[in-house]
């Protein structure tokens, strides 16, 4: 019970600590294992204020103002839209705030640094199971680990965080006049 509520405790002051910002700017390295492949590292980049977000990755680059959700498939020249109420908000990111809310947590180790290892479950969530590492006294968070159904793991290494960075007013949607040769399939 101890080592869930330190886990729980941490986790929430992670949570409240990003929340209490105006934004979050985050560069990471991301690979996927599946199948006993890895792919390589590749670099990321993504923000979160408030409902709005953005993820850029080298395929594929994820847009919302909250109400919208722009997914736009790099290499496909295609860009889907859909109403952010109606479909699984699955982004890595947005996962960070509610780990709070969603998940039970157990602390699975800390290390004299004060480096924390936290498993987190949420048996009804679309990540089931997330390992993450953090630094608890500096509530910083290092990597996540994270568990897809079809066994499937997406190892996120943080390798920055800012925050209150200044952002301009169409900073979290896309802008189909920057890129006219995308097919626009509007699934709303």
């Amino acid at each position: 019970v101890s080592a869930q509520n330190n886990a729980e405790a941490i986790i929430r002051l992670m949570v409240n600590q990003m929340k209490s910002h105006k934004n979050v700017e985050m560069t990471y390295k991301y690979q996927v294992t599946s199948e006993g492949l890895t792919t390589d590292a590749q670099q990321g980049k993504a923000w979160l204020q408030g409902n709005a977000y953005k993820v850029e990755m080298v395929e594929q680059q994820i847009v919302s103002d909250g109400k919208t959700i722009w997914t736009y498939l790099v290499d496909e020249g295609e860009v889907m839209i859909s109403n952010a109420a109606d479909g699984v908000d699955n982004t890595p990111l947005k996962l960070l705030t509610s780990l709070d809310e969603s998940y039970a947590a157990t602390l699975t180790g800390m290390d004299a640094q004060g480096n924390a290892t936290i498993e987190l479950a949420n048996p009804k969530g679309q990540y089931k199971r997330v390992t993450l590492k953090a630094n608890a006294s500096k509530l910083a968070i290092n990597s996540l680990d994270v568990y897809l159904d079809d066994g499937t793991k997406l190892i996120v290494n943080i390798e920055e965080m800012k925050f209150d960075q200044e952002l301009g007013d169409k900073f979290f949607t896309f802008d189909t006049k920057k890129h006219p040769k995308v097919d626009v399939i509007d699934m709303r």
